[in-house]
């Protein structure tokens, strides 16, 4: 298992290079900024002229049903830096979103170790981040989504170690709804990923709890965690007038707008044609604006995005993890149903994706495959060092593992 893991110096060396590429390139994409992305800049902008600085931020209609608190948000720490001689507002914003990118790097190296995954995984989970299409746009763009794609890594990090602790569950129960609040807030976009996928997993959970690995009972204190916080908070600033409700599915490019429904088949096709232009990189560069273009045509695109979606399903599947394979669902039904050509839309995929290739489970099971086990001769007994070996190393298993992984390293 530590040769799986990737223990050692050149895996670790490796790692912390590919780390540095990672951080430093979207860094320098984020920081020159070529790419305009409308209201971000329009936001930060008011924070070079001073216009809202010094003038009370909670206001009605400060937010929207996309940004509840994240517009006004950003207007404040633009206005950080409107009297800075260090930083101007929109490079204390490039240094913020640089701060996400380097968060993100920490959260899938953690991740990695605490999954068995080890350096090898890490390593594979950032070079997937350093040359993803969709977070490489992000960063062209300045956007405000790589804040939340990362309070979503880290959403979905506490739901995975709720489910796979026993011992504390509390304190991740407390991470999912603190994470989960603010993530809200910030971009409700995230809050559609997690209803898409956790509520037909929250419902199988309470007809077969086997299938997900959970109790009826922590399944229902799990959708308490994330939905009372969250909803109180949503429904007073709504509630109040602070956060104006805009029907966006309906103005824009959507599948519940008639101006651009043109039948499922069509629909179909032009979401298989997008996913090859986000998820594998073609037609297109990386710093596209946040217009409408047409979806890649033609048959090799479409066997193109089959491929890639497939391949990502595969990937997934291989966790062997109810939670995350649902998840994938909530991150790929967002962008059916709504702006599939936006890069926004598939931040959620991309970091499903990398947090799937952190946990290295593709790895183990290739290992496991190769490498068959051997019955030990019943005659031949451990030594009794041996055996206390074990069972001091059962108990460092982590609690992010899958629970067959855990099971395997108790001492026979």
């Amino acid at each position: 298992m530590s040769r799986l893991a990737g223990v050692g110096r050149p895996a670790h060396a490796a790692l912390a290079l590919i780390a540095l590429v990672t951080v430093t390139s979207h860094a320098s994409l984020i920081w020159h900024h070529s790419v305009p992305d409308f209201d971000t800049d329009a936001i930060i902008n008011q924070g070079i002229a001073g216009e809202v600085c010094g003038k009370p931020w909670i206001v009605k209609g400060m937010g929207d049903t996309a940004h509840p608190l994240g517009n006004a948000l950003l207007q404040r720490w633009s206005c950080q830096f409107h009297d800075s001689s260090l930083l101007t507002p929109p490079q204390g914003w490039y240094l913020l979103l640089a701060a996400a990118v380097a968060a993100t790097a920490v959260l899938l190296v953690v991740f990695a170790r605490m999954s068995g995954g080890g350096a090898v995984a890490a390593t594979i989970a950032l070079g997937f981040v350093a040359a993803s299409p969709v977070m490489r746009t992000l960063s062209h763009r300045a956007e405000e989504d790589w804040i939340g794609s990362t309070l979503f890594l880290l959403t979905t990090m506490c739901l995975v170690g709720y489910k796979r602790t026993t011992l504390r569950p509390a304190p991740w129960l407390v991470g999912v709804a603190l994470s989960t609040v603010v993530l809200a807030v910030w971009h409700t976009q995230y809050l559609l990923v997690f209803a898409f996928g956790l509520i037909p997993w929250g419902l199988v959970a309470l007809v077969r709890p086997g299938v997900v690995g959970l109790t009826r009972r922590r399944v229902l204190v799990l959708g308490a965690a994330m939905a009372v916080p969250t909803g109180l908070v949503l429904g007073a600033l709504f509630g109040s007038g602070y956060a104006a409700r805009v029907s966006y599915h309906r103005m824009y490019f959507s599948i519940f707008n008639p101006d651009y429904w043109h039948g499922l088949w069509a629909w179909c096709r032009d979401y298989v044609g997008y996913a090859a232009r986000w998820l594998t990189g073609w037609a297109g560069n990386d710093g596209m604006e946040e217009k409408l273009f047409a979806a890649p045509q033609g048959a090799a695109f479409v066997l193109l995005g089959l491929l890639a979606l497939s391949l990502l399903t595969w990937l997934v599947v291989q966790t062997r993890e109810p939670l995350l394979i649902a998840l994938t669902f909530g991150c790929l039904a967002l962008p059916f149903l709504y702006e599939p050509h936006n890069a926004e839309r598939w931040d959620p995929t991309s970091a499903i994706v990398a947090l799937t290739l952190a946990s290295g489970a593709y790895l183990r099971r290739g290992a496991s495959e190769r490498e068959p086990s051997e019955p030990e001769p019943l005659a031949e007994r451990e030594p009794a060092s041996t055996q206390r070996r074990g069972s001091q190393m059962s108990r460092k298993v982590s609690m992010f593992a899958p629970s067959r992984l855990r099971r395997s390293a108790r001492p026979s």
